[in-house]
């Protein structure tokens, strides 16, 4: 088959075109030296050899199938296999969308096998849900406080510095500082501290004896845009008036409902082990403590009841406490419960890992809808709250973000994932050239978004193709399971296996010589334990090739040479169409593979087949 392909393709110019994988991993292996093997590679390794090896591996496995048929799991497993590989390959590769036909189809065709569809309209509503919209939010309700106060957001600023100073992740005490203000809650960022304010360079500026470089006194707040999502949650979260204004619109059913609906996620930002609420490893554990035990019980107190699933201390062994109120709560804590739960606690999960968040939301909007919905009934603008729900409605075309903000954001987040040793997951992305792909690092037990995994695009040449395969699996591999249960009841066969071995054990016997090496049989290992198999359901499930071996075998002295044939012939076809790997028959070939299938299947008696094998000359897709 190989010498076959390398002898057509010097009639004319050799290209890559005229090769089918067989032959390109052949030439691979050899030429450049790349090394490709027979097992299935690990996980980890993510040479181009290994992902040569894993498409080949596979590749066998099917041409070793007998019926033509996967489960779904084995089918879902090789799909993935198999586009990891392709597009770990691609990576290699510009995918620049260019004016040729050809290429578009090949692009069209690793859009199927992309994991996760990221489009630019799928992903500008996210942007939207996760950003825009939750910024206008928050910028309304900033505005209605400020109102409320009859104060400025500089004036809240001001007033606030001493405090969001020593919440900064690297402050020390300063000369402001009174004991009772130093807090080891520090959950802001110097990103964020410089969004909000600027050094004075002034000359009347503070002079600080103890801390000079790091004085809350030689700061002053800047002119900021509360439109800005991370400045807004900022302000809300730490500003404790602020907080306390929210809070109290938030928790219009009372504040110990609230706690009770996002109990869950509150266990889990103090105990990171699975509890029995939990649906699998990444549902409500941030992977870090938040609030600490003591803070929980403040809020919760432990019944006497056993947890169902047997855990030793489990949430569903906790009640909300009796009477509590938001009053009763401290600043801290009442801050840390909004950063982990509610809406802003979703915000925040969301600018934590934005791209993981991205593929669950693909799989489940609900969350985040639930989390819009809630935080704009603590506004009062009427009209907003209008714009917002369209947004948030399944089929919505509002948009706000656009094709710009939709590469930026891929651009910013997907540069965040590097290689690591753990899984990593291919994902084409469009970019400004045309398509690129990325590796992401996936946690185990997440579950990515279900995919209808087929593809219908299919060229004339990849229909003959398939329509050939079609009638291998339904027509000539029936056929010839009939001829052989037939021609080879118990006792023929039972004489044509001792035949074989008795010629196996003399060929072993004797010593190898030109004309032995001719007859030796050639058979697999799995074929070899069909053959000899003690079972008749072994024996009745036996491969085509060893089928046809047998029915050779049986017609030497007895049937005449076209029946042996007709035999090589459909094993020929058989063998190229298998073997082929390049999935395409020109109309030609594909015209002269149904005539000498046709020929076969009225040579053998198949004329109950004749009919499907008609109507399959017309079939225009076979998807």
């Amino acid at each position: 088959m190989m010498h076959q392909s390398i002898q057509d393709s010097t009639a004319k110019t050799a290209t890559s075109d005229d090769f089918d994988i067989r032959l390109m991993t052949y030439l691979l292996s050899s030429l450049a030296k790349i090394e490709v093997g027979d097992l299935f590679p690990v996980q980890s390794d993510t040479r181009t050899g290994a992902m040569i090896s894993r498409i080949k591996f596979i590749g066998n496995e099917i041409n070793q199938n007998l019926e033509g048929k996967l489960p779904e799991d084995v089918f879902n497993q090789h799909w993935t296999d198999i586009g990891q590989a392709v597009l770990n390959l691609a990576s290699l590769c510009q995918l620049n969308i260019e004016d040729d036909p050809r290429k578009i189809l090949m692009i069209d065709k690793l859009r199927g096998l992309n994991p996760v569809d990221i489009n630019n309209k799928t992903l500008g509503r996210f942007i939207d849900m996760s950003e825009n919209v939750p910024a206008l939010i928050l910028q309304k309700l900033i505005d209605e406080y400020c109102i409320n106060q009859q104060k400025t957001i500089e004036d809240l600023l001001k007033e606030a510095k001493h405090q969001l100073h020593h919440k900064r992740m690297i402050a020390d005490a300063c000369c402001n500082c009174k004991t009772e203000l130093l807090s080891n809650y520090k959950p802001i960022s110097e990103k964020e501290w410089k969004a909000l304010y600027e050094i004075n360079k002034s000359s009347n500026s503070h002079f600080c004896k103890s801390h000079p470089r790091n004085c809350s006194g030689i700061f002053v707040p800047k002119r900021i845009d509360t439109g800005d999502l991370s400045v807004s949650k900022v302000l809300i979260l730490n500003i404790p008036d602020m907080l306390t204004y929210m809070i109290s619109r938030l928790c219009v059913n009372g504040f110990d409902i609230f706690l009770i609906l996002n109990k869950h996620t509150l266990y889990h930002s103090m105990e990171i082990n699975v509890c029995c609420k939990c649906n699998t490893l990444t549902t409500g554990n941030t992977g870090r403590s938040i609030i600490n035990a003591k803070e929980w019980n403040n809020l919760f107190s432990k019944d006497d009841t056993a947890c169902q699933s047997s855990y030793k201390d489990c949430c569903c062994q906790y009640s909300v406490r009796n009477k509590i109120k938001q009053s009763d709560i401290d600043e801290t804590l009442l801050s840390k419960i909004c950063h982990v739960a509610g809406p802003i606690g979703i915000l925040i999960k969301i600018e934590q890992d934005p791209l993981l968040y991205f593929l669950n939301w693909s799989v489940d909007v609900q969350p985040l809808s639930s989390a819009l919905t809630e935080l704009v009934n603590i506004i009062d603008d009427e009209k907003i709250i209008g714009s917002v729900l369209s947004f948030i409605l399944p089929h919505s075309n509002d948009s706000i973000a656009d094709r710009s903000d939709t590469r930026l954001w891929i651009s910013k987040h997907l540069r965040q994932h590097k290689a690591r040793t753990e899984q990593q997951l291919q994902i084409l992305i469009p970019n400004e050239d045309g398509l690129n792909v990325k590796s992401v690092h996936i946690p185990k037990g997440f579950s990515l978004p279900v995919r209808t995994k087929t593809i219908t695009d299919l060229t004339t040449e990849e229909n003959n193709f398939l329509v050939v395969v079609y009638g291998l699996i339904q027509i000539i591999y029936p056929l010839i399971k009939k001829e052989f249960e037939t021609q080879c009841p118990d006792h023929v066969f039972g004489e044509i296996r001792a035949s074989i071995f008795e010629q196996q054990t003399v060929n072993y016997r004797r010593k190898e010589n030109y004309n032995i090496q001719n007859k030796r049989i050639h058979l697999t290992q799995v074929q070899q334990q069909r053959l000899f198999s003690q079972t008749r359901e072994d024996i009745k499930n036996s491969d085509f090739e060893l089928m046809v071996y047998i029915l050779k075998k049986r017609s030497n002295d007895k049937w005449n040479r076209e029946y042996i044939n007709q035999l090589n012939i459909l094993r020929k076809i058989r063998r190229e169409i298998v073997y082929s790997s390049c999935g395409v028959l020109d109309r030609s070939k594909f015209n002269n593979i149904l005539t000498l299938i046709s020929e076969a299947v009225s040579f053998f008696g198949g004329e109950t087949y004749m009919k499907e094998l008609s109507r399959l000359q017309h079939i225009k897709n076979i998807l």
